[in-house]
């Protein structure tokens, strides 16, 4: 599982309608991170920066949640 993959997954299953927090979100990546790979914190920020970037994630204040293009998008490729 690539990291944007795991925010993503980590911002839907905490469902905090201000937005998730770096560290709530790494809390949760780290837990459900598989005992054979490596936390890497740099592609971890890189990921969240590029997500802001491509327009996936809105950063509010200090936290994250997904844009509203972005879960358009995924209910559409669900279908």
């Amino acid at each position: 599982m690539s990291y944007e993959t795991g925010i993503v997954l980590a911002i839907d299953e905490l469902k905090d309608r201000m937005g998730s927090s770096i560290v709530t979100i790494k809390t949760h990546m780290q837990a459900n991170m598989s005992s054979d790979k490596k936390w890497l914190n740099a592609t971890f920020l890189t990921a969240l920066k590029s997500g802001v970037a491509a327009g996936d994630f809105i950063k509010v204040k200090n936290s994250y949640k997904l844009s509203p293009e972005f879960k358009k998008k995924r209910i559409d490729a669900a279908k």
